[in-house]
């Protein structure tokens, strides 16, 4: 190897920083070198002179930085690829930048950098602190002792030094993902540094401000970014850590599950249906969500009791619109709560299935059934200019009734406990009030027929009820209201129709 260039450096660490551009024409060559030669980092990263060497460079320049001598950029430029350069890879390396501070003096001159960045608004920063949040995370990529070292300082930051929350702020894409994959890394093998990101105020600051970066790129979930944020938060779900999550994200003065707990329920949504692992953790996380579901169950038939009762008040003032926005929040957990809760319902394994009966799912999912039949009564293209405002109400509980009719047939299944349960609690009458077509509830027919066959087979009890089953009175159908058409019941239980002369008369 050749040595020249490391002994041009040394002349320029042992006096005042003068011919800049040479210097930088120095380190040039050898970032250029250490990018794509694993082979040469080893042989560098051996020779003690080097680490000597550039680290009085770091310093010199670092400090000219911070006394706002902006001539040091370019050199600054090239140690940060260097640091980034020379550490990929090579454990040895990465334990030589950490024992003469590498991270420290560049932790400086990023925190310089997003200052000059998010106040002043200065781009040229941008390639420093890419690289820097590059360097950071491949000094403990793949090492076990730098990770330790690195992880311990980062999660217990106040949040004035947390220099992780800091780069994610910065908004800039590939600092995002630097700082993505330091984090992954650090937690991906270890079970004790994944409870510290929950733990510690600094990892649910970054938490937090993650779930804030999700929300933004769910609508491109073929980002690099976005994939990432769900394969770290994917592993805390993993190891147990979603009910603790999902808790510390609540406040307290609120009834209604927050913005930051539905993105997070967004994301378990999305683990369910790609990649759900039934493991030792599932039962935990079973019940934490039906627990969730149970206790907004209440406020959702309150808020269904609302749209019906008011479904034709149009106000605008700001209580009722932030009445609207907590419906909004209430109505996308519980369908987020319901599809979850199907896609358990539907794994074979009998012991979770009996975690969800338990925890008193079939009686809040009948509550909320008899209420949203009550409140919505079903739509179809066939409805008319008279019901549009009961419709506009219905609309925004669409898809619930189909759920909770899906969550329903999958318990019954083979399960005769389930089975009587639903009797008790009236809710094949309410199932068979549900084999029609709802325009808000595609498919609700079919569920329901799926659900019934559930609930009978194999219980004489529930065949019997059915059995005698009669019709009590006729419900109107506001189509053939409209139209002055009356349907009634005759003796001989068979249905009639008559007409309301007062619809047909002319003017």
């Amino acid at each position: 190897m050749d040595f020249t260039i490391i002994q041009q450096l040394k002349k320029y660490s042992n006096s005042p920083l003068n011919n800049l551009d040479n210097l930088a024409n120095s380190l040039k060559q050898i970032v250029s070198a250490t990018q794509s030669n694993l082979t040469y980092r080893e042989t560098l990263g051996q020779a003690s002179q080097f680490w000597i060497i550039i680290t009085k460079l770091w310093e010199k320049t670092s400090e000219n930085l911070l006394k706002e001598e902006l001539s040091v950029l370019p050199i600054i430029l090239e140690l940060v690829q260097l640091f980034r350069n020379i550490v990929a890879a090579v454990s040895g390396n990465q334990n030589q930048a950490l024992e003469h501070k590498w991270n420290e003096i560049t932790e400086k001159i990023l925190w310089y950098s997003i200052l000059k960045f998010n106040i002043e608004a200065d781009n040229k920063f941008v390639p420093i602190l890419r690289f820097g949040s590059q360097a950071l995370s491949n000094v403990i990529t793949g090492n076990i002792d730098t990770q330790e070292l690195v992880w311990s300082d980062f999660i217990n930051r106040n949040e004035s030094n947390d220099i992780l929350t800091a780069l994610v702020k910065c908004e800039d894409s590939v600092v995002l993902t630097s700082v993505l994959v330091l984090v992954y890394n650090c937690i991906y093998e270890s079970e004790f540094r994944s409870k510290t990101l929950i733990e510690s105020r600094s990892g649910i600051r970054f938490l937090i401000l993650l779930l804030e970066r999700a929300e933004a790129l769910l609508e491109d979930e073929s980002s690099q970014n976005f994939e990432l944020i769900y394969a770290l938060i994917s592993r805390l779900i993993d190891l147990g850590l979603f009910s603790q999550f999902y808790n510390i994200l609540n406040q307290p003065s609120r009834q209604i599950p927050t913005r930051h707990q539905i993105i997070l329920l967004k994301i378990l949504d999305s683990k369910f249906f790609s990649s759900l692992k039934i493991n030792e953790f599932s039962i935990s996380l079973s019940n934490c969500i039906v627990r969730s579901f149970n206790s907004i169950c209440s406020q959702v038939i309150h808020s269904m009791q609302q749209a019906e009762n008011n479904s034709a008040i149009l106000s605008t003032s700001e209580d009722q619109l932030c009445e609207m926005e907590d419906s909004c929040l209430l109505y996308t957990a519980l369908i987020l709560f319901l599809q979850c809760i199907g896609k358990l319902s539907q794994e074979d394994d009998s012991k979770l299935r009996e975690c969800l009966f338990k925890e008193g799912v079939i009686t809040s999912s009948i509550s909320l059934l008899f209420q949203a039949d009550k409140s919505f009564p079903r739509t179809t293209k066939a409805t008319t200019l008279i019901t549009q405002t009961l419709q506009r109400a219905s609309s925004g509980f669409a898809f619930i009734k189909r759920d909770i009719v899906k969550i329903i047939g999958n318990m019954a299944y083979e399960n005769n406990i389930v089975q009587d349960e639903v009797r008790k609690l009236g809710g094949i009458p309410l199932i068979l009030n549900q084999c029609n077509i709802d325009d808000d509830n595609p498919y609700i027919r079919e569920y329901a027929i799926f659900a019934l066959r559930n609930l009978l087979i194999h219980n004489p009890e529930n065949q019997k009820l059915v059995e005698q089953l009669a019709p009590i009175e006729i419900s109107q159908h506001p189509v053939l209201q409209d139209a002055g058409i009356m349907t009634e019941l005759g003796q001989d239980g068979k249905i009639k129709f008559s007409i309301d002369s007062s619809k047909n008369s002319r003017k």
